[in-house]
C-alpha cells in the first residue's frame, strides 16, 4: 500500500487533548518536553503504571507489537516468509508459557503493576483516532495487550544474549577440526584480565575442567545443527559534591525505534526517571528514583545449557533416554501463520531439559535447550516494582533477589552516600563440563543443582578504591567458588575507564568528567599494534605509506581521523589471518565467536609471540601484509587522496526499520538517516561492526546516562534516535545528531523545570 509524508503525519497520536479513559482512577498530567520525552504525574500507583502504558503506546505501540509478535513466534504474520526462521526458534523456546508462568508466581504488587500497565495500553488502543503507519502498511490492527505480554516482550529482547549459540559453535568446531585441535581454541578469560570486583584486581588462573570430556562428547553430537556495555560508579570521596555519581552506556544493536524509551514517572509512592523497555512497566536497568541511582552491563554469565538427547520411537510414542529409563517426550504441533502464504506446521519436542533446538529426534538424536528464563516460572517481575520503591542502596540490592535474566553487573549509589556493585540474576549450579559444549543428557550427571545463592553472588559495598567499573569483563576473580562462565569481553574498555577515573583529582569529579569518559575513544589494542608498526621498515611502498600514517597517531578512533581508518582496515586483515590460523576452513563461520581469540592474538603480539599465526608467519610479516592490503583497499574504496580516508567516511550507522525489508519501496520514509560515528569494538565509546559488513556500525551505545544523587537536576541522558517510534514525528530521530557528537541532553527532574520546557501538555481523566 503506497504511503506518503502526509500519511506519516496523519498517523501521529494526539498528545495535547484532554482524554477520558476507561480504567483510570484519578486525573493524570502528562508533559512532554522539547525532546518529546513524557513526564507523568499521577495521584495513585495504579494510575502511574496505567499512564506509563498509555503514553508508551502513544509513542511506541508498533514497537511493542513488533516485539510481541517476535516473542510469540508470530513475526511471519507481519513479515511473511522473511520471519519464519525467527518464528520457528521462538515458538520452540516456548516464550508464551514461560511468560505466563512468571506472572503466576509474581507478587500481588507486581501483578497489579502489570495489569495497570496493560490496561493503559488497551485504553490507548480503544480511544485513539490514529495508529502507527506500520498498521496501514500491513492492513492490520493491534490486538489487546495482556499483562503477560509485558514479560514476553522483555524475554525476546534478552534471551538471545545467552551462551547456547557459542556452545553449539564449539560443538561444530570440535566436530569439524577434531577435539584435540579445537581444545586450545576454548580459552578462558586471560589471567591478567581486569575484573569488576575487587576494583583494580585481575582474574588469576582457573583450572579449565571439563575439557577432557570433550573428545567423548564429540562422538555423541548430531551431524547437523541449526540455527556489551559500560557502567561505573564513583564514590563521594572522589566527587566535588561529596556524593557518588553513576554513569554508563548500554551497547546493543541499533534498533529502529531505539530499544530503550526515556520516561519520568511521579506518584506518591515513588518517583523515577530513566529508560524503560517499551511494553514493560518500570525502569529496571539505567534509572534513578528520588533516593537511588543505578546502571548495569551484561554480565556474560552462562545460564543456558545444551543437552544431547537420545530418542527412540516405541509403539508410536517418541521417548528419550534418561539414566536407566525411557521417558515420554512431550510433542506438540505449532501452527505458524504466514502473511501472504500458507501456514507452516512446526513440531516441537521437549524433554526434562527443555525444547529440542537442533538435530532430529525422529532419527535418534537432538539437542535440548535448558534456560533459566523458560524452564520454570520465576518472580523476576517483582524487581520491576521493588526497585521503584527502594529508599536506599540496601533496599535496591534487596530488590534484585528474584531477578532471573539476563544476568547483569548492577552498579548503584544513593543519596546517603552509599555506592556499590551487585551481580544479579539466576545462574544454575552444575558440572563444569556443561561450560564448554553440549553434554550427554541421558546419563544424569550434568543436572542443575539449584542456583548460586543471592548472598554468594559477586558484590561490593563502598570498596576502598572509591569506584567500580564494569564493561562485560569478568565480574570477579578465578578463585570464585562457583562456575559463572569460561569467557568474558576483553578488558580494554574497563582499563580505559579505570584510567580516566583515576586521572581525576580526588574530590573534584563532576558530571562533566563522566561525560568525557563517555567519549573516550582511545584503543589499547591499537596502541599495541602501532608500537609494532613503528618498528617496521617494509619494502612494499603501500605498506610504508600505511606505516607512515600510523606512526604518529594518538590511537584515538575518531571519525575525522585518517589513521583510525588505516588501523581499522589493518585490524580487519589481521583478524582474518588470525581466524584462518585458528579455525581453518571454519574461519568465516567463526568470526562471530572470535573476539577473545583476536584479543589473545593482540596480547601475543605485545609479547612477540607468533604462535597464534600460521606456520612460517611472524607478526612483522603479518602486519606488513595487512598494511599493504589496507592501503590498496582504501585507495580502491575512497580514492587516491589519503586525506579523504576518514573513519567517518566508512564507519557510519545504518538504522533500518523492521518493515524496510518487507516494504523496500517505502524504506526511505521509514529509515532514519545514517550518521558518521567514532569508536570501534575496543573503545569505551562503542562502534563495533560485523566482519561481513565492514565498517557499518552495528553495535554501539543505545543510551548514555549520568545520574547525580547530590542534585538530580544535574543528571543527563541521550538515545541514538528519539523518544517517538513514529517515522512522521519530529522526535523520531531528533537525538541522533547530538548522540553522534557524544553529547547528552538534560534529564529533567524538577516539575517547574519540566513545565517551563513543555512542548505539549495533556490531561488524562477517568471516563466517568
Amino acid at each position: 500500500m503506497p504511503i506518503t509524508r502526509v500519511d506519516l503525519e496523519a498517523a501521529l497520536p494526539d498528545v495535547a487533548s484532554t482524554i477520558r479513559l476507561p480504567g483510570l482512577e484519578q486525573a493524570v498530567e502528562v508533559v512532554r518536553d522539547g525532546w518529546g520525552i513524557p513526564h507523568i504525574r499521577a495521584a495513585t500507583v495504579h494510575d502511574a503504571f496505567f499512564a506509563q502504558g498509555f503514553v508508551t503506546a502513544q509513542d511506541r505501540l508498533w514497537h511493542m507489537d513488533y516485539d510481541r509478535h517476535r516473542a510469540l513466534g508470530r513475526w511471519s504474520e507481519f513479515a511473511g516468509r522473511l520471519g519464519l526462521a525467527e518464528d520457528r526458534l521462538m515458538r520452540t523456546f516456548g516464550v508464551e508459557p514461560a511468560a505466563k508462568a512468571d506472572l503466576a508466581v509474581s507478587s500481588d504488587a507486581a501483578k497489579a503493576m502489570l495489569e495497570a500497565y496493560a490496561d493503559g495500553v488497551n485504553a490507548f488502543i480503544e480511544t485513539t483516532g490514529s495508529l502507527g503507519i506500520e498498521y496501514k502498511l500491513l492492513d492490520a490492527g493491534p490486538e489487546p495487550w495482556q499483562p503477560w505480554h509485558c514479560l514476553a516482550v522483555y524475554k525476546v529482547r534478552n534471551m538471545l544474549m545467552g551462551t547456547y549459540q557459542v556452545k553449539l559453535w564449539r560443538a561444530r568446531l570440535a566436530s569439524t577440526l577434531g577435539a584435540e585441535r579445537a581444545r586450545p581454541l576454548f580459552r578462558g578469560y586471560p589471567d591478567e584480565g581486569l575484573v569488576s570486583v575487587p576494583p583494580g584486581d585481575t582474574y588469576g588462573t582457573v583450572e579449565q575442567q571439563g575439557l577432557e570430556d570433550l573428545i567423548a562428547a564429540v562422538a555423541e553430537l548430531p551431524v547437523e545443527d541449526e540455527g556489551g556495555s559500560n557502567a561505573w560508579v564513583v564514590s563521594g570521596s572522589r566527587t566535588a559534591s561529596g556524593l557518588p555519581l553513576v554513569a554508563g552506556d548500554s551497547h546493543r544493536a541499533l534498533d529502529t525505534p531505539n530499544v530503550y524509551y526515556q520516561v519520568h514517572i511521579n506518584c506518591p509512592a515513588f518517583r523515577c526517571s530513566g529508560y524503560a523497555l517499551p511494553g514493560v512497566p518500570g525502569m529496571p536497568h539505567f534509572s534513578h528514583t528520588k533516593y537511588v541511582a543505578w546502571g548495569m552491563t551484561h554480565g556474560v554469565a552462562d545460564y543456558q545449557d545444551l543437552y544431547i538427547e537420545r530418542f527412540r520411537t516405541e509403539r508410536d510414542r517418541l521417548e528419550y533416554a534418561y539414566r536407566d529409563n525411557w521417558l515420554p517426550a512431550e510433542v506438540t504441533q505449532e501452527v505458524l501463520s504466514v502473511r501472504g502464504g500458507s501456514p507452516e506446521m512446526l513440531p516441537v519436542v521437549r524433554t526434562r531439559h527443555g525444547p529440542i533446538i537442533a538435530g532430529d529426534p525422529e532419527r535418534g538424536q537432538g539437542i535440548a535447550f535448558s534456560h533459566t528464563g523458560t524452564l520454570s516460572g520465576t518472580a523476576w517481575p517483582n524487581t520491576l516494582y521493588e526497585l521503584l520503591i527502594a529508599r536506599s542502596a540496601y533496599e535496591a540490592e534487596e530488590a534484585l533477589r528474584e531477578w532471573t535474566e539476563p544476568v547483569n553487573n548492577f552498579v548503584y549509589a544513593d543519596v546517603h552516600g552509599e555506592f556499590g556493585y551487585r551481580y544479579r540474576g539466576r545462574i544454575p549450579v552444575r558440572s563444569m563440563a556443561n561450560a564448554w559444549t553440549p553434554v550427554p543428557g541421558w546419563i544424569g550427571e550434568h543436572e542443575w543443582r539449584g542456583r548460586i545463592p543471592f548472598e554468594e553472588m559477586p558484590s561490593a559495598r563502598n570498596p576502598q578504591p572509591g569506584y567500580v567499573v564494569t564493561c562485560n569483563n569478568a565480574p570477579t576473580q578465578a578463585d570464585y567458588p562457583h562456575y559463572i562462565n569460561t569467557n568474558f569481553a576483553p578488558d580494554w574498555r574497563a582499563r580505559r575507564i579505570t584510567a580516566r577515573i583515576e586521572e581525576i583529582p580526588l574530590g573534584t569529579a563532576t558530571t562533566d568528567h563522566m561525560a568525557l569518559i563517555h567519549g573516550d575513544r582511545e584503543s589499547i589494542p591499537a596502541r599495541i599494534l602501532v608500537e609494532r608498526v613503528t618498528a617496521l621498515n617494509p619494502e612494499d611502498p603501500d605498506a610504508r605509506e600505511g606505516r607512515d600514517i600510523l606512526r604518529d597517531w594518538d590511537c584515538r578512533i575518531d571519525r575525522s581521523s585518517v589513521a583510525a581508518t588505516v588501523y581499522g582496515t589493518v585490524r580487519a586483515h589481521l583478524f582474518r589471518e588470525v581466524l584462518e590460523a585458528a579455525f581453518g576452513e571454519m574461519a568465516a563461520e567463526g568470526a562471530a565467536y572470535a573476539a577473545s581469540i583476536y584479543a589473545d592474538a593482540v596480547r601475543s603480539a605485545a609479547r612477540g609471540d607468533d604462535a597464534c599465526l600460521a606456520d612460517g608467519r611472524s607478526w612483522a610479516t603479518a602486519i606488513e601484509s595487512a598494511l599493504a592490503h589496507a592501503v590498496r583497499e582504501l585507495r580502491s574504496r575512497l580514492g587516491t587522496d589519503s586525506r579523504k580516508w576518514t573513519w567517518g567516511a566508512i564507519h557510519r550507522t545504518r538504522p533500518r526499520h523492521p518493515l524496510s525489508r518487507v516494504f523496500p519501496d517505502w524504506a526511505e520514509l521509514l529509515d532514519p538517516p545514517a550518521l558518521a560515528t567514532h569508536g570501534d569494538a575496543d573503545t569505551p565509546l562503542a562502534g563495533a561492526y560485523a566482519p561481513t559488513d565492514r565498517f557499518t556500525a552495528t553495535v554501539m551505545s543505545v543510551n548514555r546516562y549520568i545520574h547525580d544523587p547530590s542534585d538530580w537536576r544535574n543528571s543527563r541522558w541521550i538515545v541514538p534516535l528519539g523518544a517517538s517510534g513514529h517515522p512522521g514525528s519530529p522526535h523520531y530521530a531528533d537525538q541522533a545528531e547530538p548522540w553522534a557528537d557524544v553529547e547528552t541532553v538534560p534529564q529533567l527532574w524538577d516539575w517547574n523545570d519540566i513545565l517551563a520546557a513543555a512542548e505539549t501538555r495533556q490531561t488524562l481523566l477517568p471516563q466517568t
